[in-house]
């Protein structure tokens, strides 16, 4: 009896190279997150008095020296803002969800609107632009406030409620409208 043979090796089709007309595209990174912020970080942030919409309240907290009159609350009027937009807190709720904040503030502006990921536009669109429609409309006196640091907007009451923290180391209110 004779040997089995071998099967002959497959043959493979020569290799062909892509048709010229092929655009090669690069892959561009995806933007970085939103910083969510440590308890460390946001120490001593300004932060709503307590009153209409409730808020954190304690140290840093309370109105800003405005001009003629009773002063301005800038805080008080964003967080008030933000908590009665439900597609602003929906948003904000979405993004913490996405960065696992719980309960941690998010940071949408450091001198500069932040970029969430591959999201179309800086701040977190909605929220930046419910920001800046009550900046934009305040009294001149508060858009012209001075401040120092960080800024906390909770929008709700409880240690889980989602929150978004804005500020640099020296900054205006008005600074806020400056949108590249």
């Amino acid at each position: 009896m004779a040997p089995p043979s071998s099967p002959p090796p497959p043959v493979r089709p020569p290799r062909t190279p892509p048709p010229p007309e092929v655009e090669t595209v690069p892959i561009t990174p995806s933007a970085p997150a939103l910083p969510v912020l440590t308890s460390s970080q946001i120490a001593g942030a300004r932060t709503a008095g307590p009153g209409a919409g409730g808020g954190a309240g304690g140290a840093g907290s309370g109105s800003g020296a405005g001009g003629s009159g009773g002063g301005c609350d800038m805080v008080r009027r964003l967080q008030d803002a933000l908590r009665g937009d439900a597609e602003v807190r929906a948003a904000i709720d979405a993004a913490s969800l996405q960065l696992n904040a719980s309960g941690r503030a998010i940071q949408v502006w450091d001198g500069d609107w932040l970029q969430n990921g591959d999201e179309a536009g800086k701040g977190l669109a909605g929220v930046r632009q419910a920001i800046a429609m009550e900046v934009a409309f305040a009294p001149a006196e508060c858009r012209a406030e001075r401040m120092r640091g960080l800024v906390l907007l909770s929008l709700g009451d409880g240690s889980g409620a989602s929150r978004v923290a804005l500020g640099t180391s020296a900054w205006r209110w008005s600074d806020l409208l400056e949108i590249e």
